[in-house]
């Protein structure tokens, strides 16, 4: 009997360095290698530690002596080549399982016997309870700790930009040359719903050109930045999936019809299971001096395994003849219709082969159509808008060296879109022509694109929107994601 409490004590000692070592050292640290590689197996020389004499840091008064001296004797444990046992080094999972090996090998399984262990199970089941206790309290802090740090993300992107743009023929337009940051926050509020922020800063140059070639000078940023521009909530009821409050919003794969900030709500609920949904809306652009609403159905998502759909109708609570709003920057005028009292867009996403996508937008408006000189030759229809864009391969911020090449056809009328995204002037109503550009990332989470637009453009300032001259326009930038 006193064999088996050597025993049941040894094997209690094993376990419980175990479970400190399984608790406290998860994985193996650069000095927890050099230990190992320094350890000398009981199986490479069977006179190494044959005894707990041999560990010169275990004296024979320690209260551990016993136990570590029939361990020792056993193979349970080894020492290390300068001869010390090193007990108060956190334990890792490589040592642990070492011990539990050796304990499995040693005298023939005996000191595993279902007695051995049923006595020690009876002398320490306290302590382990214990232990267990204390061990489901730490994974459960660490699960609460993780969960309250995922409640809230920040995210977002900075930008250095330039841009050399001879824009109505000046050749100093430069109005988008900027620093930019978009800083973007969502609220976990539970397992439904989600509460979001975003704020804008955009630092222009100092020094600046307009579009109408106005040499201007100011602090290099404006009164809205830095602060939150942007509030919204979205979340699910069952099924429906709704976004509502103030956000930048997009109707077709590129904007084309419209893409700007509004106010509303936009509900989706699914058709299928591969990621159809039908849309329903109801969105105030929020331009100063415009004041309308727009609303709307719309279909989008996959329909095969290559192509994706974005068709969407909305209707404005306006007729094409009644003013927008007012001109705020002019002695409040009204503002003219320039977009009808309704717009349809119908855009395809398609890869016909790996790494190619090809993507369209073709938009149509009510609005009505301006005179144009019988002398003009350059050809736009009015209220259609028009874009094709060709893919090769994808970015991924994750994968330095990942790139896209793209070039994109472009028919943009003059009232081809209720509010549509210009993408910082690149894309303007009144023009046709063709966009080439790549993207490449150089580091993870840095993006470079560079892109050169040629077209034909009508001024955009009365008295000149008959008009014509060929646009050459080149932007490069850097994005910093975070």
């Amino acid at each position: 009997m006193l064999l088996k409490k050597n025993k049941a004590l040894a094997i209690s000692m094993g376990i419980f360095l175990g479970l400190t070592g399984t608790s406290f050292a998860q994985s193996t640290s650069d000095a927890d290698k050099v230990s190992s590689e320094n350890k000398v197996s009981v199986t490479d020389n069977e006179n190494i530690n044959a005894n707990v004499d041999s560990f010169s840091d275990v004296p024979k008064g320690h209260w551990a002596y016993e136990a570590l001296d029939y361990l020792a004797q056993h193979g349970v444990i080894e020492g290390y080549k300068d001869g010390t046992f090193q007990g108060n080094r956190t334990m890792t999972r490589y040592e642990m399982a070492s011990i539990v090996a050796n304990a499995m090998k040693s005298d023939k399984g005996d000191i595993g016997d279902k007695a051995v262990l049923n006595q020690l199970k009876e002398e320490f089941s306290e302590d382990l309870k214990q232990m267990q206790s204390q061990i489901d309290k730490n994974t459960s802090d660490i699960s609460k700790l993780k969960e309250d740090a995922e409640r809230f993300k920040i995210s977002g992107f900075g930008r250095v930009s330039w841009d050399n743009d001879n824009i109505k023929n000046y050749n100093d337009q430069n109005d988008n040359n900027r620093f930019y940051l978009d800083l973007k926050g969502k609220f976990k509020v539970n397992d439904d719903w989600n509460f979001n922020f975003e704020s804008e800063t955009n630092q222009r140059y100092a020094r600046y050109v307009t579009a109408d070639g106005k040499v201007q000078y100011h602090q290099g940023h404006g009164d809205e930045d830095g602060v939150i521009q942007r509030i919204w909530a979205e979340g699910n009821i069952d099924k429906l999936h709704v976004d509502v409050g103030r956000r930048w919003r997009g109707l077709g794969f590129q904007n084309v019809l419209l893409g700007h900030e509004t106010d509303g709500i936009v509900l989706d609920y699914p058709l299928d299971n591969n990621g159809l949904k039908a849309l329903a809306f109801y969105q105030k652009p929020t331009d100063a001096g415009y004041d309308f609403a727009m609303y709307g159905l719309g279909v989008q998502g996959p329909v095969s395994d290559n192509l994706q759909i974005n068709l969407a109708y909305a209707q404005l609570d306006i007729d094409k003849s009644e003013s927008p709003g007012y001109n705020v920057y002019d002695g409040n005028k009204p503002l003219k219709n320039t977009f009808g009292s309704h717009g349809l867009v119908l855009s395809a996403m398609w890869n016909p082969m790996k790494n190619i996508t090809l993507i369209g937008d073709y938009v149509l408006t009510n609005a009505e159509k301006e005179h144009v000189d019988e002398k003009t030759s350059f050809d736009i229809d009015e209220n259609t808008s028009k874009s094709i864009r060709l893919n090769y391969r994808w970015t991924n911020l994750n994968d330095p060296g990942s790139f896209q090449l793209y070039t994109r056809w472009f028919d943009y009328g003059r009232h081809g879109n209720i509010m549509g995204d210009e993408e910082w002037g690149l894309l303007k109503p009144g023009s046709k022509g063709w966009v080439f550009g790549f993207k490449y990332v150089p580091a993870k989470n840095i993006e470079w694109e560079t892109m050169y637009e040629i077209a034909d453009m009508y001024g955009v300032f009365p008295g000149e929107k008959d008009q014509q001259y060929k646009r050459d326009f080149i932007r490069t930038q850097v994005d910093f994601h975070f």
